[in-house]
């Protein structure tokens, strides 16, 4: 499959996100559902945005592998980070901080998809919001995915 992130620009500087990422030779897309940090086994929330993000990859990579792609084909990632308000915008925020921090580190883990290498990524929104479907969660994503091209 063929990607190709187009990449952005800014004071001279690139940026670690892309415009958007255009895919030929695809074999169709998936489009999971929002992924939350309760414990799969569990069903609880711990406590803390990067152990949240973490279980959310997790359920992310498991999910992606049982429709037949991975990581590796991931086209546009959604954010969802609980407030209550966020005076120096989202991306400074110190929750938004730890769970970037926690997200890198479960890739690096995972074998560095595609996605991230040569600060190639996906299209990404990030996006501060006031509530979650359980008041303890604290993060919330959601991925489109391309599927391999058909044989």
């Amino acid at each position: 499959m063929i990607k190709k992130s187009y990449r952005v620009y800014h004071g001279n500087q690139l940026m670690p996100w892309s415009t958007g990422m255009a895919v030929w030779q695809a074999g169709g897309f998936v489009f999971l559902a929002g992924a939350e940090g309760r414990d799969p086994d569990t069903d609880e929330v711990p406590e803390g945005i990067g152990a949240q993000a973490r279980i959310a990859m997790q359920k992310i990579k498991e999910r992606l592998e049982q429709f037949g792609t991975s990581l590796d084909n991931i086209c546009h990632i959604w954010y969802y980070v609980k407030g209550p308000d966020f005076p120096n915008g989202v991306a400074l925020d110190p929750k938004w901080v730890e769970a970037k921090k926690a997200i890198e580190q479960f890739l690096a883990e995972s074998g560095y998809p595609e996605m991230c290498k040569d600060k190639k990524p996906p299209a990404t929104t990030l996006l501060g919001i006031s509530s979650l479907a359980l008041k303890e969660m604290l993060i919330e994503i959601t991925v489109i995915a391309a599927l391999p091209p058909l044989a």
